[in-house]
């Protein structure tokens, strides 16, 4: 008799049909796959004494290298995807839970509580009698219905874990119903229950999308749950260095930064009456990086910053190719991003073929402040400005600061952002005479909405990515995109003539896995690897095992 030991270290008699069972309810439902097909390719060599662990293990690895085979045309492989997610699933909550089927939600908080993974407040803030009903809307089963790659990501990324150990202390549907009831814990009590169930239905398939520190935090004891916070520099050692500081406490909490740098002195500008000379801001970029990655955002995804600062800082020619792979290491800040705050004076005098003045913001401060909260006056000082002979300045071609400095590296790089000032200022929701805004973080993405009017003057929304690739099939003839005007502001419905994907880089590389098949990509860009998640193309080592679809 063959014995095989269970996860709790009990030995019980194998059981032959309890695998195919397994493996059975796994494929049920879905079509174009074979239980027998994952049976023959499992290959499993039973013997006394193997855990049940390893079975799964065994029977997972096979359902996932079928997703990548085509040797049988008539099974739809792609939907093996489908089948390995489920058998992932059985495997979680086997870790989990020690079986299958996962408790009462009470006790599942309960036990995290007590393991220091969940805030106290949870106990606090719902009685028991609570915790019961929300677990009546619960359903487990969603969790069968996503595929490896999503259930992979989950545990990786967003399941309250031990990342020192990798014990796992939740599945997908706890952890959205925990999330749920930490965002509504406040409301009134005759109603919350309401919203708890509305919310977890609706994070849960996916209507919209959670920031990843909200998944990952609520319901924890961590309690920022900011995917974005914006700092601001000041001019003194005292501003740079607390503004590393918070940058290193932000992301240790999950948060990606936006950090403004346009007020700080440039290279070479006196300090102290010219007792000393400024470094310039490369070297605190750099010191802002290491502060940035000193702390570790638990597996989750590698802290990260947009730089923000105004098209007329006199070190702009300095900033703007921090990016750049030609120059050296003492030059070049190059794993972060940056953002070039820009107004339609400098558009006209780049359209008009004249100059742009550069100037040091430390010596004028008003110049600084007017730009983001009101461009007329901005511009009267801007030009009062060129015209004093006892101010610091630099006079550039516009075309040298546009043509070769922000669009070639905006089209080398792919991560040079632009924010137009003056609608900023027009179309924001904020009196910028009050509440001036200096900076984001966020940056136009290919998942990015974009309003369009149909020839049949119907408005839709759709993501940039999709409006481009249809517009190339001659899909989008003839539609209007709502737009904006950078030299006046106007905002205004206008045919789209062109559209295409025009960024490049200066830098690609090859990936080749064990079966051949060749990946190319950026340095920067994430591959989801099974054994260490979401690595940077340029960090792959030989031993990591991507998960790639076919």
């Amino acid at each position: 008799m063959i014995t095989v030991v269970k996860r709790n270290g009990e030995k019980v008699p194998l059981d032959i049909s309890k695998i195919q069972r397994q493996v059975a309810h796994g494929c049920s439902g879905i079509d174009g796959v074979s239980p027998s097909m994952i049976e023959i390719k499992a290959q499993l060599e039973l013997h006394d004494g193997m855990s049940t662990k390893t079975i799964d293990e065994l029977l997972l690895k096979a359902m996932v290298n079928l997703i990548d085979e085509n040797e049988n045309p008539e099974i739809n492989n792609t939907n093996y995807q489908y089948v390995a997610g489920r058998q992932r699933v059985s495997m979680l909550r086997k870790e989990v839970y020690g079986e299958y089927e996962p408790p009462k939600l009470y006790s599942i908080v309960k036990t995290n509580v007590e393991a220091g993974m969940y805030t106290k407040d949870l106990l606090n803030w719902y009685t028991e009698d609570e915790w019961n009903i929300i677990d009546l809307f619960i359903d487990h089963s969603k969790d069968e219905n996503y595929t490896f790659a999503a259930i992979e990501q989950l545990a990786e990324k967003y399941l309250v874990q031990n990342r020192a150990t990798g014990q796992i202390y939740e599945t997908p549907q706890v952890r959205y119903a925990v999330a749920a009831a930490t965002a509504f814990h406040a409301e009134p009590k005759d109603i919350r229950l309401k919203l708890v169930k509305e919310y977890y239905e609706c994070a849960s398939e996916g209507q919209f999308t959670l920031a990843t520190p909200v998944l990952a935090g609520l319901g924890t004891t961590t309690k920022q749950f900011s995917s974005c916070v914006l700092i601001s520099s000041d001019d003194t050692l005292d501003s740079i260095f607390a503004s590393g500081e918070m940058m290193a406490k932000y992301a240790s909490k999950r948060a990606g930064i936006g950090l403004e740098i346009g007020r700080i002195r440039p290279l070479g500008a006196p300090i102290r009456n010219g007792e000393i000379k400024h470094t310039g801001l490369i070297p605190f970029l750099k010191k802002w990086f290491a502060d940035l990655r000193s702390c570790s955002q638990g597996g989750i995804r590698n802290a990260s910053c947009t730089v923000t600062f105004p098209i007329w800082h006199y070190q702009f020619e300095d900033l703007i190719v921090l990016k750049n792979n030609q120059g050296t290491e003492e030059t070049r800040v190059r794993q972060m991003d940056y953002s070039v705050v820009v107004s339609a004076l400098f558009w006209r005098r780049y359209k008009n073929g004249e100059n742009i003045t550069l100037f040091d913001p430390h010596e004028v401060p008003d110049l600084y402040e007017a730009y983001y909260r009101n461009s007329q006056e901005f511009e009267k000082l801007y030009v009062g400005y060129e015209k004093n002979s006892k101010i610091k300045k630099k006079v550039v071609s516009a075309e040298e600061i546009f043509k070769n400095g922000i669009l070639k590296e905006r089209t080398d790089t792919g991560r040079i952002y632009l924010v137009n000032i003056d609608n900023v200022i027009n179309q924001g929701p904020f009196d910028t005479q009050v509440d001036p805004i200096y900076q984001s973080n966020l940056c136009l993405t290919g998942d990015t909405n974009i309003q369009i009017k149909n020839t049949d003057n119907t408005i839709q929304s759709m993501s940039l990515a999709s409006f481009v690739e249809q517009f190339e099939f001659g899909a989008m003839t003839g539609v209007k995109v709502r737009s904006s005007n950078i030299l006046t502001g106007e905002v205004t419905w206008n045919t789209v003539s062109d559209a295409a994907k025009t960024a490049t880089v200066t830098e690609l590389m090859e990936i080749e896995d064990e079966s051949g098949k060749i990946i190319r990509c950026t340095p920067d860009h994430q591959i989801y690897t099974k054994n260490r998640g979401y690595v940077k193309a340029s960090e792959l080592l030989e031993t990591d095992v991507l998960c790639v679809e076919s």
